[in-house]
């Protein structure tokens, strides 16, 4: 469900501590192209709420929530209402759960308030967010990676050039599209192309796993870039 073009993107928040939903309502309204619909303190109310209100993002708080959170997740998204999930460092398999089941994006409880709006904002129109602090986390917790429909390592089908690789990093920096195109002075359209085109050639899912891909790929002592060949 992709926001009419021009028409605010309708915010859903759910987290179960009221500090933080009044402070998640206070930095998105400061966007003018945001609106805060309702406001959930658990699961149950979140998907009472979403059904009638039927927003476009819902933003949840990964605090206590625990498994309650990937149900409510994949709810959402069999509604086409995309999810920003919020947490502290060290979310651990909850988070897993939640990416697994659907959820659009992750940032930490320690992003800028203009990040979290770029986040959002991002992810009504259709991007995956993923936080650059979060990426480290999931490399220690996510298998090792893409595989094919036969079990075995994901198809590479040649390395990325490299405008493709300055993509893949910046995607892994945490940026959105618009931001990779004023940053490589290039259209959206042109930052998406090039992104669609590294996860074929590395056989990868979602901007997620090029993240992930590009951090495993780099690491130090690797000498390598995602997709580049050592000759």
């Amino acid at each position: 469900m992709t926001p009419r073009v021009g028409a605010p993107v309708q915010v859903l928040i759910c987290d179960d501590h009221e500090v933080l939903r009044h402070g998640l309502r206070t930095v998105l309204l400061r966007a003018p192209d945001l609106i805060v619909v309702a406001e959930a303190a658990g699961a149950a109310e979140a998907l009472a709420l979403a059904t009638s209100a039927r927003p476009d993002v819902t933003v949840i708080g990964l605090g206590a929530h625990g498994p309650v959170v990937q149900d409510l997740v994949r709810a959402l998204t069999a509604m086409g209402i995309r999810v920003v999930l919020l947490g502290e460092p060290g979310a651990g398999s909850d988070l897993i759960d939640a990416l697994q089941a659907g959820a659009s994006g992750y940032v930490h409880t320690t992003v800028t308030p203009q990040r979290l709006i770029e986040g959002v904002r991002a992810v009504a129109q259709g991007e995956t967010v993923l936080d650059a602090a979060a990426t480290g986390e999931l490399l220690h917790r996510l298998d090792d990676g893409p595989r094919s429909p036969d079990g075995g390592p994901a198809p590479h089908s040649g390395p990325l050039t490299a405008r493709q690789q300055s993509v893949s990093r910046l995607v892994a920096e945490g940026l959105t599209n618009a931001e990779i195109a004023d940053r490589l002075n290039v259209s959206r359209a042109t930052v998406k192309g090039h992104i669609t085109v590294a996860l074929r050639r590395l056989g990868l899912r979602d901007r997620t796993q090029l993240a992930i891909h590009f951090h495993r790929s780099t690491r130090p002592g690797d000498g390598r870039g995602p997709g580049s060949s050592r000759g």
